[in-house]
């Protein structure tokens, strides 16, 4: 769970992370300036069950993406650990990492950038499977032909290049590669967010249908809070790095009760707003307090002692945690 931090990994777990540190430096405009430091990702702790889809929602440049690539090992954490499967993967080198590589797959926002524009869909398909180990060009058709159908498309695809595709195939295709793999984890980010609304709705179904016939668990990283809802059995709320709200998915989409995730929900009631009106500020641009709430320089429930201790998770309810000082003040707001 997102608030605690003990090493005993949960048998129905596929995936446990604990306290992520990830930082970046950031650009000085002076020569001897000292540098300054961007915390990207804070002490970040959650677990994934298996066939369980948890849904990883914020703002651009709050760290969600920075967690996806820690957990696929691509890239290096500054402290913390990731367990997959019931071993710690966090500090293995990337060559003993193979092994488990098959077992892991991460689909990108972009498809484009997964797939190889001077190669046909079926080199490219089957390089995938040659990298771990599958060779025979019969192995290899009987491997893609059955997950072809599943995700949609048809044989005479695979003689296309990637431009004569469109931006829902390419992704449909790196589904594809995804489960070629067969994997057990699988982390989405943003996998719908530049695809047309009604090719969207396709990816989505297909992704939820085929986390049901493979019994996949799923990180799905996005900023769109109807999308992670749709999706989703549980949500982690996630904002400057930090996660600040987690618990069911019905719990947080109904009664998300951290300032952050109200303003997320209120994007949703607000006809004229941008479709992207949960993205308000980019979060590097806001001031971190070292002993004070990430969210004191938005939140309309502020005071004195937000400024002055960060809060801890409280619990809202069964499996539903916030972190947040006025907890109460807000619940009474509501009524």
């Amino acid at each position: 769970m997102a608030e605690r931090n003990n090493s005993k990994m949960n048998p129905d777990s596929i995936l446990k992370v604990e306290q992520l540190v990830k930082t970046y430096p950031l650009p000085s405009e002076r020569i001897f300036e000292r540098k300054k430091i961007f915390t990207a990702v804070s002490n970040v702790s959650f677990e994934i069950k298996k066939g369980e889809t948890v849904g990883l929602i914020g703002e651009s440049g709050c760290g969600k993406t920075s967690v996806g690539r820690i957990i696929t090992k691509l890239l290096e954490p500054d402290s913390g650990k990731v367990f997959f499967e019931g071993q710690e993967i966090s500090s293995i080198k990337k060559k003993d990492f193979r092994e488990k590589r098959s077992r892991i797959q991460m689909i990108f926002q972009d498809p484009s950038t997964a797939l190889n524009p001077q190669f046909r869909i079926g080199r490219i398909l089957r390089e995938a499977l040659f990298s771990i180990g599958i060779k025979r060009r019969t192995d290899q058709k009987n491997r893609i032909m059955p997950l072809l159908s599943r995700v949609g498309m048809s044989e005479e695809y695979l003689d296309r290049y990637p431009h004569e595709l469109s931006g829902g195939q390419k992704q449909r295709i790196c589904i594809l590669l995804a489960l070629l793999t067969n994997p057990s984890l699988i982390v989405a980010d943003e996998v719908v967010s530049a695809l047309d609304l009604s090719v969207q709705a396709q990816i989505l179904n297909l992704m939820r249908l085929l986390q049901k016939d493979f019994g996949l668990s799923i990180l799905f990283i996005s900023h769109n809070l109807n999308i992670i809802h749709y999706m989703s059995d549980r949500i982690l709320v996630m904002y400057m790095g930090e996660i600040v709200e987690y618990g069911p998915c019905e719990e947080v989409y109904r009664k998300g009760r951290h300032p952050y995730t109200m303003l997320l929900l209120s994007s949703l009631l607000d006809l004229n707003a941008d479709k992207t009106s949960g993205e308000a500020k980019d979060s590097s641009e806001l001031i971190r307090g070292e002993s004070s709430c990430i969210f004191y320089h938005r939140c309309p429930w502020r005071d004195r002692l937000c400024l002055e201790k960060k809060p801890l998770f409280a619990e809202l309810g069964p499996g539903h945690y916030a972190k947040c000082h006025h907890l109460d003040i807000i619940e009474a707001s509501l009524k």
